[in-house]
């Protein structure tokens, strides 16, 4: 015959078994999420999520993001990607902290490799907005727009209309390469003249250059006009 503490195990074991079975039949039905990119949140949900601390959600919201296509075992090629939704996501990330150089970082070195180029719009368009909110301080972004807009997608018009921002950025320390830039796109393009005023504006109106920058511009306009010259028809 069992004694009490046997039957006791026993009536706590089918209780245990009981929930178990009922827990199954209800959740049996639910899957994880195995999408690419989770779905936005909206700002509602981000107010009550953040607990009135948005630099630590931003963080949580970003390693996320970071993650996002490699869960639960899998690997997904970036071209399997949403990329205008991803754009919304670094918009949304940058609406929780614009300073950060976390997402910008992600999108020019990560998510740029993707391998369906026409995507790669959203990268350039998403570091341009990124840069526009402080030049001064985003000005290296604006260079990653520009690299991904002419070599990845081949746009040199895409190219030279933020290489003319990166110009301009009010940033005394920035190099003289990044004021450059856009003679550099002009002589793909074609526009030699052009990109020989730039140059030459440069040398006349920036005071700290050094030495080897100098000479390299120098350079730059004697090996264009000695080109330019050579191309001239004999008359």
């Amino acid at each position: 015959m069992m004694n009490k503490k046997a039957i006791k195990k026993e009536y706590y074991f089918f209780i245990f078994l009981f929930i178990q079975a009922l827990l199954w039949t209800q959740l049996k039905s639910i899957k994880p999420d195995m999408s690419v990119l989770p779905d936005l949140p909206t700002e509602m949900s981000i107010k009550a999520a953040s607990f009135g601390d948005e630099q630590f959600y931003f963080r949580t919201l970003a390693f996320q993001l970071q993650n996002a296509g490699d869960t639960f075992g899998r690997t997904t090629p970036l071209k399997d990607y949403d990329y205008n939704k991803l754009y919304k996501w670094f918009l949304l990330l940058d609406s929780l902290d614009s300073k950060s150089n976390f997402v910008p970082s992600m999108a020019a070195y990560y998510y740029s490799n993707t391998q369906n180029t026409p995507d790669i719009r959203y990268i350039v368009d998403y570091l341009d907005q990124h840069s526009d909110k402080d030049p001064a301080a985003k000005w290296w972004w604006y260079s990653q727009a520009i690299y991904n807009a002419k070599h990845k997608l081949d746009d040199k018009k895409r190219a030279l209309e933020i290489a003319y921002k990166l110009a301009a950025a009010p940033n005394p320390e920035m190099p003289i390469w990044a004021r450059q830039m856009p003679a550099f796109i002009l002589e793909d393009l074609g526009e030699k003249e052009q990109a020989l005023i730039i140059a030459r504006d440069i040398i006349e109106n920036v005071d700290d250059i050094s030495d080897g920058e100098l000479n390299f511009m120098h350079y730059f306009i004697k090996e264009r006009l000695e080109k330019m010259q050579s191309e001239e028809p004999v008359r």
